[in-house]
């Protein structure tokens, strides 16, 4: 098949471009910096994601468009300037590229977007694909995200991604900082929720969302075994071989990091129904194995 992936050259995309290679598949990747540029296998077409222009005849020719375009999460302080920022690069190349889309006379037959699992909110219950929305900050920003695709014109999948754990790349190498220096341990209560899935297993599930035609809507990419941060904090130590015995209170990661501290002091426990009720096999279903498999 022929697959163009929006945000091709960041995280995910680069890792899903390897994995439809491997497969055969022809993709190409919409840039804002290069154009015509081919890196293993993948040929990069330069793109505006606020206006619709010649990148377009490069989903004439697709049967398949991944976006993946969205600033990251962390680092920066959540001030009114970077929220904005957060939800410009969400909601405008989402807007854009269905509106594209939905003007072709022949449209690639799939259009899956990457949305998150701070969809739901906060809380301890158990949530799947069908629960409601969250009114939050990342409740909200992933509603304004997700919310394009509700007229696109084809078979449309929202992806909510968990935290996926790579180990040099996301979130997981700032996770294990602490560790490394001999100070890790829980954070706030750590009974806060980790909804966690190992790259491997991500990449793999969105793929095997692309090649099932009966999957629509909302799909969890998150692994079943969902753990504590407690529970991540043991883990982490045994498998780096560092002590978990330094909590960090959460007034001082309030102050460390404003509002910004609810992605490490709250968070969702999140099921794959859908992946599960489909057959996706997990490679790494419990975090013991993902953690041994990317640091040993």
């Amino acid at each position: 098949m022929k697959v163009v992936i929006a945000g091709g050259s960041g995280f995910l995309g680069r890792y899903l471009a390897g994995l439809l290679r491997s497969h055969e598949h022809e993709v190409a990747s919409l840039s804002r910096t290069r154009s015509d540029v081919t890196r293993t296998g993948v040929r990069y077409v330069r793109w505006d994601p606020t206006s619709i222009g010649d990148w377009v005849e490069a989903l004439e020719q697709a049967d398949v468009v991944f976006n993946l375009c969205g600033e990251t999460i962390s680092g920066k302080r959540w001030t009114d300037a970077r929220k904005a920022v957060l939800l410009d690069s969400r909601r405008t190349p989402s807007n854009t590229l269905v509106k594209a889309i939905n003007a072709m006379t022949d449209p690639p037959s799939v259009y899956l977007q990457a949305s998150g699992v701070g969809y739901y909110g906060t809380g301890e219950a158990a949530v799947t694909e069908s629960t409601p929305p969250g009114d939050d900050f990342l409740a909200r920003l992933a509603v304004q995200w997700e919310a394009p695709v509700a007229n696109i014109g084809v078979r449309s999948v929202l992806l909510r991604l968990g935290v996926v754990l790579h180990n040099t790349e996301g979130a997981l190498s700032q996770m294990l900082l602490p560790f490394r220096a001999f100070m890790g341990g829980t954070l706030a209560s750590g009974r806060q929720w980790l909804s966690w899935i190992h790259i491997v297993d991500a990449i793999s599930a969105m793929y095997f969302v692309m090649e099932h035609s009966e999957i629509e809507g909302a799909v969890n990419i998150t692994a079943p075994g969902p753990v504590r941060n407690q529970t991540f904090a043991t883990l982490a130590g045994a498998a780096l071989h560092r002590p978990t015995f330094m909590p960090t209170p959460r007034f001082v990661l309030k102050s460390l990091l404003g509002e910004q501290e609810i992605l490490v002091t709250e968070g969702q426990r999140v099921s794959p129904a859908i992946l599960t009720q489909r057959g996706f096999s997990f490679r790494f279903p419990e975090l013991d194995n993902a953690l041994d498999n990317l640091l040993n």
